[in-house]
């Protein structure tokens, strides 16, 4: 079967899409990236030659263009959020399939907005790639073999490490709330997806309520050396957030995400699933599950036996990716007709949905 062929619009010489993305498309036969659109058409050539695509790679500088190439069956869009309308609008409107990065929009009326816009019939899906993470599917598997018994409750304690007392310069946007990219619609968007995936119910609005706040109005802003840029940077993007929901199974849920660092020698990540039979405790040294960290782990108490064991997360072909390539590529193996991957695809409707329930806890 010939190779879909992508268009991709912000892949450049670092950044997210490259360790993601780029990994898994450059190793399978069932991609072909065969056009770059950067901010420029100079841009798009630097990438394609950085990154060893063929010289019959496309080289594209606005949105237009890439959406007008017949060549194109698939445009991935891996921008900033703020950007996600202009770029990927063009090419819904041309009929393309598009596969964009998680937030859909920088709000829920943006993110309506770009809906609108997907034809009928046409493949639209959303990075929301922690539902992929096999730590998600051992998780989801433990669960149903009966081994913790009925779930009765479930907390989730994480640090952002961004919204802390320093912002980085080039992720400084993370600070301004009207970007649309923050701890909320990223951190906890895609946390709370995968915890609805792990636990196998979706959170009910009326019975889900929130208390967040910004806690730092002003941090230092500071380049990735150190080298502080101001002492003053202003930061409206909450910095503390406490959601307390129900899940339409009748499971509590308690979520605290804090701004910053841990308590030394404490887990980035600390989320618990209590049972009947016993308790989950899974750790990470970052929160975002989506990606995946060396020193993530499940634990089991078997409250029966009075004993704790480690619970081995579930391996395929794709664990040899490096980690942040893993979950992208399952969802890639879902868009190329993987039965299973398929199933928990993303897509913008579901997004749009969940855009409304975060902004419902923001309100």
């Amino acid at each position: 079967m010939a190779p879909i062929r992508i268009g991709f619009i912000g892949l450049s010489k670092g950044g997210w899409a490259l360790h993601s993305h780029l990994p898994y498309l450059k190793q399978t036969d069932k991609f072909e990236i065969v056009a770059i659109q950067n901010s420029s058409v100079e841009s798009a050539r630097d990438a394609i030659k950085l990154h060893g695509l063929p010289e019959t790679t496309k080289a594209y500088g606005s949105p237009e263009e890439i959406a007008n190439d017949p060549n194109v069956d698939l445009v991935v869009c891996s921008t900033r959020v703020d950007r996600h309308k202009a770029c990927i609008v063009p090419s819904l409107e041309a009929g393309k399939d598009v596969y964009v990065e998680w937030p859909l929009g920088k709000s829920l009326a943006d993110a309506e907005k770009i809906a609108s816009h997907k034809k009928q019939g046409g493949l639209a899906v959303l990075g929301l790639q922690g539902r992929h993470a096999s730590i998600i599917s051992t998780i989801k598997d433990f669960i149903a073999s009966g081994k913790l018994g009925d779930v009765l409750s479930s907390t989730w304690a994480g640090y952002g490490l961004m919204g802390g007392g320093v912002a980085l310069e080039d992720v400084a946007y993370f600070a301004d709330k009207s970007v649309g990219g923050n701890l909320l619609t990223i951190h906890s968007g895609h946390a709370l997806d995968w915890v609805e995936t792990a636990l196998g119910s979706t959170f009910v609005s009326p019975k889900t309520n929130a208390l967040m706040t910004v806690r730092r109005p002003f941090v230092k802003l500071a380049k990735a050396d150190g080298t502080v840029l101001s002492d003053h940077h202003p930061q409206t993007a909450e910095d503390t957030i406490f959601i307390n929901g129900v899940l339409a199974s009748s499971v509590p849920v308690q979520y605290t995400l804090r701004g910053g660092s841990p308590f030394k020698g404490v887990p980035n990540l600390d989320w618990r699933i209590l049972g009947t039979k016993g308790e989950l405790r899974i750790t990470a040294s970052g929160v975002f599950l989506q990606i995946g960290y060396p020193d993530q782990k499940i634990e089991f108490f078997d409250a029966t036996a009075d004993t704790v064991a480690e619970v081995p997360i579930q391996t395929d072909e794709w664990d040899e990716l490096p980690i942040p390539a893993r979950n992208v590529a399952r969802v890639y193996e879902g868009i190329a007709g993987d039965v299973e991957a398929k199933k928990l695809l993303c897509g913008f409707d579901d997004a749009v949905e969940k855009h409304r329930f975060l902004e419902s806890l923001d309100a």
